[in-house]
């Protein structure tokens, strides 16, 4: 079982842009011995198959890597002791771990475990915080969300019971086989090429919706540096239903804050990245498309904004979910390792593009039922941070688990300074007032 094209591009691309995913996950109370929880949770993560896979390279980069089973070690395990152990003081701690990266040969995810926090949201006592760091390479965030549920959803079998999993071939093996697929590749890599030229025609019909038009660069499409830091507002899902879906909802409250954010901004030409999930591309483990969608943030009205934003996300889904998209995108699923990593080693990710697909990016995932535990604790809320990049300096998490919604705000200092970190939170706590009001 080897890693897919999409799967690859993303690890290799990892040490010029961090993507490896944080979820978080708030249980309300002790949940006891750190040491007493690691061994639990080891436990549980020994009986699902699939967390116990690790990536095994192949020499000299020559072809893809292979997911092959292997024990849950250790090392998977973190346990901090804050120095502020205040949800203020975690919401630091957690900016800081945005910055680390896992190696997928070694473990292509981490649990950090953050107990006797104090202050958290929807928590009366002290708290205990869970974060799953996950490499893109080896989740997308709806596949990052089962894998924690199967962590987190109570005591499991014993690792006795667990299946062996996959194994890597030997190296002669995977030698023998990168040298082979080659010709087969490039062979396939030639006629889906000229499918893809006819897909793109079709996706010039009119009666298939265009693409987003660009956005102009705001002041957070910046480069945002080495350094991270997070917010987190915590609420029910019914403030953001009053206007439709939490997704549009969400749409809508940053909207408004962003344009009071970003003072004269056009805020017509307001844009949003928002990943869409499609349907599973064959063994890839990353399943969606970004689309660009219009914030609308010239709209005063919060219901009139939310219906347009539905509109207009309701075309981009068109759009993506049309066969020849994935006709158009087939060929890179045969371009040979080397290729792949000739081209990512010559791209200049630092040049700066006249538009945006958009200002931020609101990536919004239902983690299912409130029932999760960790030792006789209870979760509240769950949270993430996706990722930024070059010319992406804030995004946006819309997660939630039962009938809680969490609202995250990722950016760096170097982009938004802390007094201003605190009157853009501010600023979206009203808009999501507004919404709620609406």
């Amino acid at each position: 079982m080897q890693l897919h094209p999409s799967d690859a591009l993303r690890d290799w691309l990892d040490d010029r842009v961090r993507s490896d995913q944080f979820l978080l996950f708030c249980f309300e109370g002790e949940a006891g011995d750190p040491d007493a929880l690691v061994t639990e949770l080891r436990q549980r993560a020994s009986a699902v198959p699939e967390l116990r896979l690790r990536a095994v390279p192949v020499p000299g980069g020559l072809d893809y890597p292979y997911w092959a089973a292997g024990l849950v070690g250790a090392d998977r395990f973190v346990v901090h002791r804050l120095p502020d152990p205040s949800w203020p003081g975690v919401q630091r701690a957690v900016g800081e771990l945005l910055t680390d990266r896992l190696d997928i040969t070694a473990a292509p995810w981490r649990l950090h475990l953050l107990a006797g926090v104090t202050g958290a949201p929807r928590c009366a006592t002290t708290a205990t915080v869970v974060v799953l760091q996950v490499s893109h390479a080896f989740a997308d965030g709806m596949r990052a969300s089962a894998l924690a549920r199967a962590l987190l959803s109570g005591p499991g079998p014993t690792a006795d019971g667990a299946e062996t999993g996959p194994e890597a071939p030997s190296v002669p093996a995977m030698l023998l086989r990168a040298v082979t697929r080659v010709p087969i590749q490039l062979g396939a890599l030639l006629v889906t090429g000229v499918r893809a030229g006819r897909a793109e025609r079709d996706l010039a019909d009119p009666a298939v919706p265009p693409p987003a038009p660009g956005c102009p660069l705001s002041a957070v499409n910046t480069d945002p540096g080495p350094r991270r830091a997070v917010r987190t507002i915590v609420f029910p899902a019914t403030d953001l239903r009053t206007v439709g879906t939490v997704t549009v909802g969400a749409l809508t409250a940053i909207a408004s804050a962003l344009r009071e954010f970003l003072g004269d901004f056009p805020a017509d030409r307001l844009g949003a990245e928002v990943p869409v999930s499609v349907a599973r591309n064959g063994m890839a483990r990353n399943s969606y498309r970004s689309a660009g969608v219009r914030l609308f943030a010239h709209v005063d009205d919060p219901r009139e904004r939310a219906a347009a934003i539905a509109a207009d996300l309701a075309l981009r889904r068109r759009r993506l979910a049309h066969p020849a998209v994935d006709r158009r995108d087939r060929p890179f699923t045969h371009l040979p390792a080397p290729l792949l990593r000739f081209g990512l080693a010559r791209a200049d990710l630092g040049a700066v593009p006249r538009t945006v697909t958009g200002n931020t990016v609101v990536s919004s995932v239902y983690r299912g039922a409130q029932d999760l535990v960790l030792g006789v604790a209870a979760v509240r809320f769950t949270a993430g941070f996706p990722g930024l990049s070059p010319v992406m300096g804030l995004t946006h998490g819309v997660h939630g688990i039962g009938d809680v919604v969490t609202l995250s705000i990722t950016t760096s200092p170097q982009v938004i300074g802390p007094g201003e970190l605190d009157r853009y939170e501010a600023l979206l706590r009203e808009a999501l007032a507004q919404v709620a009001r609406a």
